[in-house]
């Protein structure tokens, strides 16, 4: 965001303060000599009191992150924090509006703005808590986020503007300081278990930002890759699209979820995704299993007819299958999990859209980018009843393609075994509302000895600890 558009923003917001306490407080006091009580039912029905009605919503937010890559290789950390305030009015006729901001300060760092002076390699995980575009921007990365007016009658809920998205690829990704948001047009019905969304988008604002960008513009915003010709990928800016279409079909009951998705990115791919999963209780133990799966092709050119400058090639398609099976109690979950994907081709959603929510996935690897790969992931979860603490472990298997395959391993990625542990405390009494997490993440190279370290930074052999306190009222 600008200075320009800080400014309007604040005006803005400055101005709608006064429209909701200043009016209604005037209207609490004395009229034609009167003296009014607050809540008098006397009182005539304004726009003032009735936007009185309407809720705010604070969020602060502090994160440290630090990274320990193997040998000689750069370490980094970084702490930021920040804060951000929402209005969200009454219900209308059906309507109702809201808007939020947030700022992020960065109060320390190190290395993050370094290259590795070995490999050449730069930052990957810290520099998202800030703004990725701008090194020299430490203090005044601030952005309009929410900007939308809602519709709701009966079961019908319909949403324009800037707005929060949520599905299995296209959703906030909100595990740096600031998530995603798209803007555009969304809707939802709800009838007995059932829900239907659709959604059409053509500009996001991306974690490790501050800018909105059109659909075609936040291609390439992250690290973009190698292309099936084993040369850098050269989509970036060169991707023409209108946006990215929506549909999906939920059901869920206490023992049975299932969800259909169809991703339709006009001119480039259209991806379907499918998960089904079940809950059998038994006397002693419930038993949970799930299957999900994908299908993705390319449309017309994908996206350029330059097939170097194409986000996806014209004949690329791929598909790829998952399986959860798992014991339940009131406190231990218990889960085996597995993914496939085809070698035929990459799966590719862009990482500036979302986060891919694969029963196999854990935080700060994905599996984008890459076609045949195998994972077999295990976790543990407890969350005892009565406390406000909860644990999770996990630790996974990941089978790449080799570095050499170009048409299967977009990033570079070598084989690797994955290992994670996070805790989650939730205050109560007096500081409720406020939340404190960390986990740490161990990702070790499955053949150590034959990775180079241009392949090894960021990637494997590496730990990376995070450490997150929340606020909200």
């Amino acid at each position: 965001m600008s200075f320009s558009s800080t400014g309007r923003f604040l005006f803005a917001f400055l101005t709608l303060c006064a429209v909701l306490y200043v009016v209604p407080v005037i209207g609490q006091h004395e009229t034609h000599g009167h003296h009014i009580q607050v809540g008098n039912d006397s009182l005539p029905q304004t726009l003032g009191r009735d936007l009185d009605k309407g809720s705010f919503e604070f969020h602060a937010r502090s994160f440290f992150m630090h990274t320990d890559n193997k040998g000689d290789l750069l370490n980094y950390n970084a702490l930021a924090a920040g804060a951000g305030i929402g209005y969200f009015s009454p219900s209308w006729k059906g309507f109702h509006f809201g808007f939020s901001g947030f700022f992020v300060f960065q109060l320390t760092e190190h290395n993050i703005y370094r290259e590795d002076s070995q490999t050449g390699s730069g930052n990957r995980y810290e520099l998202l808590l800030f703004d990725m575009n701008d090194f020299n921007n430490r203090g005044d990365l601030d952005r309009l986020e929410e900007l939308y007016i809602d519709y709701e009658y009966k079961n019908l809920n319909i949403t324009l503007g800037r707005q929060i998205f949520n599905s299995p690829f296209l959703n906030e990704q909100d595990n740096r300081m600031r998530a995603n948001l798209f803007s555009g047009l969304s809707a939802r019905y709800k009838t007995g278990n059932w829900k239907f969304t659709g959604a059409f988008f053509d500009r996001v604002t991306i974690r490790g930002t501050v800018e909105w960008y059109t659909m075609e513009e936040s291609y390439g915003v992250y690290p973009f890759g190698r292309n099936p010709f084993g040369t850098p990928s050269r989509y970036k800016e060169n991707v023409e699209t209108l946006g990215i279409g929506v549909g999906g079909v939920h059901f869920k009951n206490d023992k049975r979820h299932f969800q259909l998705w169809n991703y339709y990115n006009e001119n480039v791919f259209n991806m379907a995704f499918g998960q089904h999963e079940e809950v059998f209780t038994t006397k002693f133990i419930d038993v949970l299993a799930g299957v999900q799966g994908f299908y993705q092709s390319a449309l017309n050119n994908g996206g350029n007819e330059n097939p170097e400058m194409a986000y996806i090639l014209p004949d690329e398609s791929t598909f790829g299958a998952g399986a959860q099976l798992g014991l339940q109690t009131h406190v231990h979950t218990l889960t085996a999990n597995y993914l496939q994907i085809s070698k035929q081709g990459r799966f590719l959603f862009p990482r500036e859209w979302g986060r891919e929510q694969f029963f196999a996935s854990l935080p700060r690897e994905r599996f984008e980018g890459s076609g045949g790969v195998t994972s077999l992931m295990m976790k543990y979860e407890i969350e005892p009843t009565k406390t406000n603490w909860k644990l999770e472990l996990g630790a996974s298997k990941v089978d790449h393609a080799e570095l050499t395959d170009y048409e299967n391993n977009k990033y570079g990625i070598p084989s690797y075994y994955h290992f994670m542990t996070g805790a989650e405390y939730e205050f109560k009494g007096y500081f409720e509302g406020l939340d404190l997490r960390f986990f740490a993440v161990h990702k070790k190279a499955q053949n150590a000895n034959t990775v180079a370290d241009d392949f090894r930074i960021n990637r494997v052999d590496l730990w990376n600890f995070n450490v997150i306190l929340d606020y909200r009222f």
